[in-house]
């Protein structure tokens, strides 16, 4: 079974990176997202914004692989932070009690502001 996602990514000054994905986040794609987020992470930057507010859908493979990215963020003294959550994937994050793990921001600009 293969989904649609897309994924872009930008830097956003010298330490902090956007993540951006559209349409379905899942284990047929979980892996393509994060080997972009570490090559995102790989060099000066500390601060990652993952843009959400395109992802229709997302499981738990992609839950997980967030909250690895956020523990390695954790661990190596930088941050992450999700902006946009619509609410079909609002319901997901509260059902499992994800917005206790992540800090979220209404878009990317608000969570830019903090971060930069």
């Amino acid at each position: 079974m293969s989904t649609s996602l897309r994924i872009e990514s930008r830097l956003e000054g010298k330490e902090t990176a956007v993540l951006s994905l559209a349409g379905e986040l899942d284990v047929a794609n979980v892996a393509q997202v994060r080997e972009a987020a570490l090559k995102l992470l790989a060099g000066e930057t500390k601060h990652l914004v993952v843009d959400v507010s395109s992802l229709e859908y997302i499981d738990s493979s992609g839950l997980g692989m967030l909250i690895g990215l956020v523990k390695r963020q954790k661990e190596s003294g930088g941050t992450l932070a999700i902006a946009g959550v619509r609410p079909r994937v609002m319901r997901v994050w509260e059902i499992t009690g994800l917005q206790q793990i992540f800090t979220r921001y209404d878009d990317v600009a608000a969570a830019l502001k903090e971060v930069l």
